[in-house]
């Protein structure tokens, strides 16, 4: 990944060198066999949200969280907690 591209598709905010990508992250979860694919989804989406707390410019990182909160739930119930 370009670290200095700044876009909603591949921006600085999905890069955690020198970890791992985030999508690479995301893919070892929820390719697990024991989650079901619809929930799988939504916890792949909530990672994302959770690593890039804090790193997008124009957002705090309260909104990331909640964000993530609500993938999680709807991970669980099926639901959004959130009205979107």
């Amino acid at each position: 990944m370009n670290p200095t591209k700044n876009n909603k598709v591949a921006g600085i905010h999905y890069d955690m060198k020198p970890y791992h990508e985030t999508i690479q992250i995301i893919e070892d979860v929820v390719t697990r066999e024991n989650i079901p694919r619809k929930s799988a989804y939504a916890i792949g989406n909530a990672i994302k949200y959770l690593l890039r707390v804090g790193k997008k410019q124009g957002e705090n990182w309260q909104d990331d969280v909640e964000k993530a909160e609500n993938y999680l739930h709807r991970a669980l119930t099926g639901e959004w907690k959130c009205k979107r």
